[in-house]
C-alpha cells in the first residue's frame, strides 16, 4: 500500500526532519551546558566576596573590643550609651548615668562602637611648677 499511511508510523519521517526526532531539533540549544558552569563560577565568585567583607569587619571589630579601656564612652546593643567603669575579663562595667550613679554590667561582644576614647595624657593632672 503505498500512498496510505500505516497506523504504527515506523519507517516515515516527519516532514523536514528524519525519524525519532520529534521535531525538537537535536541535544537542545546550543552552549547550554556552559551556560550552567558560568552561572555555577558567578554563584562561587559572589560567596567568596561577601565572606570575604564579612571576615575583614568582623576583624576590624575585634580589634575595636580588644582596646576597650577605662574612661572609653561606648555604644551597646540596643543603643545603650555609657562610660566604661570597669573591665573583668569578657564584662564591661558602664556608667550610664553619673547623677544617680546607674551602672549596667555588659558583655564585651555587645559594644558596637567606640563614642569617645580616653586620652591618658588629656586625664593626667598638669604638672606645676
Amino acid at each position: 500500500m503505498l500512498g496510505t499511511p500505516s497506523a504504527s508510523g515506523a519507517g516515515e519521517s516527519a516532514p523536514g526532519g528524519t525519524a525519532g526526532e520529534g521535531g525538537s531539533g537535536g541535544a537542545g540549544p546550543a552552549g547550554g551546558g556552559s551556560f550552567f558552569f558560568i552561572m555555577i563560577a558567578m554563584m562561587v565568585g559572589l560567596i567568596l566576596l561577601t565572606s570575604m567583607s564579612g571576615r575583614k569587619e568582623k576583624k576590624k571589630h575585634a580589634a575595636m573590643v580588644g582596646g576597650l579601656k577605662k574612661k572609653d564612652k561606648v555604644r551597646a546593643a540596643g543603643g545603650i550609651i555609657g562610660t566604661i567603669v570597669e573591665v573583668k575579663g569578657d564584662e564591661l562595667l558602664l556608667e550610664t548615668d553619673r547623677a544617680s550613679n546607674t551602672r549596667i554590667r555588659v558583655a564585651r561582644g555587645s559594644v558596637s562602637s567606640v563614642l569617645s576614647e580616653s586620652s591618658v595624657a588629656a586625664e593626667a593632672e598638669p604638672v606645676e611648677n
